[in-house]
Order: C-alpha cells, then structure tokens, then sequence
C-alpha cells in the first residue's frame, strides 16, 4: 500500500484541493489547498475535475491527467484502469466525493478520505454497482511526465 501524508481538506469542497495537495507534497511540491482552490473551476458542490483548469494546473507541475466517467473506462475495463492508476497517482469520486487511492489489489481498493485521512476498504464490484445506481462515479489518472 502507498503510504500518503494527507492533510485533511481545510474547507467543506475541498477534498480534490486536499488529495491533489497530497499528490504533490509527495513529490515536494507544496502548494496549499486554498491556492489549488483558486487554479479550479468552482461548481455548486466543489470543483469540476474534468475541465481544463484541472488539466492545466498538473501540467505546470509536470503532470498528465486523465479523467473517466465510471461507464467510459479505456476498453471498459476499470480494473485495468485501476491498476495503472496504484502504478501512478489516481483518485476515485462517488457522487460529490473525491478519495485518494492508496492501494489496488483486484477486486480489493484502499481508499483515503480526505475529510478525515482515513482509509476506507471497498470491493471494486460493488464500488461500482454503487456507481451506477446513483449514476455517479469518476475516475482520475494523474501521471508524472518529467
């Protein structure tokens, strides 16, 4: 399992704030989550994370950014997906909700909470049964270019 040292979201929406900070402290580069919040797109219930300015924002730090919706998955296959994003950095959304993955091992997923940093155990199968019921679900594959 990854190990992350998370800081909690400092805002009730920011917990895309929180795991992107995550993200980058883990590469030592520290930027606060009020200035991530200011790089966003604001929506009703926090940040659009399939927009540009979240593209824009990891590529000046020399990151790739790929995002799915749970039912366009490369090939379908969110496994696949999942995996590549445990080799990389990645994070899972259910409704309004953003969590850090700290571990895949298929069908098992360690999630982080950054509303509180705790670790959350979900089976994939479920996850996205879940996902679909509510017709909700992302995925983000965030990949280190330089």
């Amino acid at each position: 399992m990854k190990e992350y040292n998370i800081i909690p979201q400092e805002e009730e929406t920011f917990c895309i704030c929180s795991v992107l900070q995550t993200i980058l402290n883990k590469d030592k580069i520290y930027v606060s989550q009020k200035d991530i919040a200011n790089k966003l797109t604001p929506s009703k219930k926090g940040f659009y994370v399939d927009d540009n300015n979240i593209k824009n924002f990891l590529k000046e730090f020399g990151y790739d950014y790929d995002f799915y919706l749970r039912n366009t998955c490369p090939f379908n296959e969110p496994d696949s997906l999942l995996n590549e994003m445990f080799e990389h950095e990645g994070f899972v959304g259910l409704k309004n909700h953003i969590y850090l993955l700290a571990e895949f091992k298929d069908p098992k997923l360690i999630l982080i909470d950054p509303l509180d940093a705790s670790k959350k155990e979900r089976d994939l199968y479920k996850l996205l049964k879940e996902m679909e019921k509510s017709k909700s679900g992302f995925f983000g594959l965030i990949k280190k270019t330089n």
